[in-house]
C-alpha cells in the first residue's frame, strides 16, 4: 500500500513533464520485466499449464498491465494524483460484484454495504473531488481512472483460480511479461526519443515505478492474494489514497479538497465496515 500509494505522484510527475500515457507504462514495464523473466524462472514457470488456464494467464496480463496502466497515466493527465488513487479504490465494489457473479464467494450483506459506502465515496470524489464544478471535462480525467479500477477488479478475479494450481510469483510474473509484450504496439514515433531524453530525476521516478512498485509490488500482491477472496483483497487497497493523497501534497502542491476529504472518508469507512 506504502509504495503504490507513492506511484500515483510518480505517474503524475511524468506526465506533467511530457511523457504520454504509453511512454510511462512501457518505460516502467521494461524495467520490470527482466526481473519477472527471472522470478519465473526461478519460481519453476507454469508446469501443466492447459489451455483454458493459459488463456486466463494472457487475460489477467492484458487486464492488469495494458489495460490498467494506459487508462490510469491517461487520467492522471487531467486529474490529481490522489483524486486518481481514490477512484482506483473502486475496485473492491467491482471485485465483489465479478466475484458473486462467477460463484467465486459467497454473498456477504455487511461487505456488500461497506463496498457500497465506500463506492459512493468513489462517485463523490469523481462528480467534485476536484474543486470544479461538475462537468464532462473535469470528470474526463477520473472516469478514465475508474477504467483501471475496474481493470485491476478483474485482475484479481481472473488471477485467482490460478493460484490454487500454480505458484503465485509465476502467475504474477507471467501475467506481467503477457501484458508487457502486448503495450509494446503502443509505442508511439516518439516514445524511444522521450524515455532517452528524461531528466535524471525523471529516470529514477521511472525506476521506482519498474522495480519497486511494479516489480516487487506485484509480486508481494499476488502472494497476499492466496491467502484471501479477491474483494476482500482488494479492500487493502482503501489504505492507498491515505499515502498518495499526502504524497501528492507533500511532492506536487496539490490541493486536497473538501469533497476530497468526504470521498476519503467514506471509502476507508466503508473498508471498514467490510472488513
Amino acid at each position: 500500500m506504502v509504495v503504490w500509494g507513492g506511484s500515483f505522484a510518480a505517474i503524475k510527475a511524468l506526465v506533467d513533464h511530457g511523457l504520454d500515457a504509453p511512454d510511462v507504462a512501457i518505460g516502467r514495464y521494461l524495467v520490470a520485466a527482466p526481473g519477472f523473466a527471472i522470478a519465473l524462472v526461478l519460481a519453476g514457470g507454469l508446469p501443466g499449464l492447459t489451455r483454458r488456464d493459459a488463456l486466463r494467464v494472457v487475460a489477467a496480463g492484458l487486464f492488469v498491465v495494458t489495460l490498467y496502466h494506459l487508462a490510469l497515466n491517461a487520467g492522471e493527465r487531467t486529474t490529481t494524483a490522489g483524486t486518481a488513487s481514490v477512484v482506483i479504490a473502486g475496485a473492491p465494489a467491482m471485485a465483489l460484484t465479478m466475484s458473486l457473479a462467477l460463484g467465486l464467494e459467497a454473498f456477504s450483506r455487511r461487505r456488500a454495504a461497506g463496498l457500497a459506502v465506500a463506492f459512493a465515496g468513489v462517485v463523490v470524489v469523481i462528480l467534485l473531488g476536484s474543486g470544479q464544478s461538475v462537468s464532462v471535462s473535469s470528470s474526463k480525467g477520473p472516469l478514465l481512472v475508474l477504467i483501471a479500477a475496474a481493470s485491476f477488479a478483474a485482475y484479481n478475479v481472473l488471477a485467482k483460480p490460478l493460484l490454487g494450481r500454480h505458484d503465485a510469483i509465476a502467475v504474477s510474473s507471467a501475467a506481467s511479461l503477457v501484458g508487457t509484450v502486448a503495450l509494446l504496439p503502443f509505442a508511439a514515433s516518439g516514445t524511444a526519443g522521450r524515455l532517452t531524453g528524461m531528466s535524471g530525476g525523471d529516470l529514477l521516478l521511472v525506476l521506482y515505478l519498474g522495480l519497486v512498485c511494479t516489480l516487487a509490488g506485484y509480486v508481494l500482491w499476488t502472494v497476499g492474494l492466496r491467502g484471501l477472496d479477491p474483494s476482500r483483497a482488494v479492500a487493502y487497497l482503501y489504505g492507498v489514497p491515505v499515502v498518495a493523497v499526502a504524497v501528492g501534497a507533500l511532492t506536487l502542491g496539490e490541493s486536497v479538497t473538501a469533497w476530497l476529504l468526504v470521498g476519503g472518508l467514506l471509502v476507508v469507512g466503508g473498508v471498514a465496515l467490510a472488513q
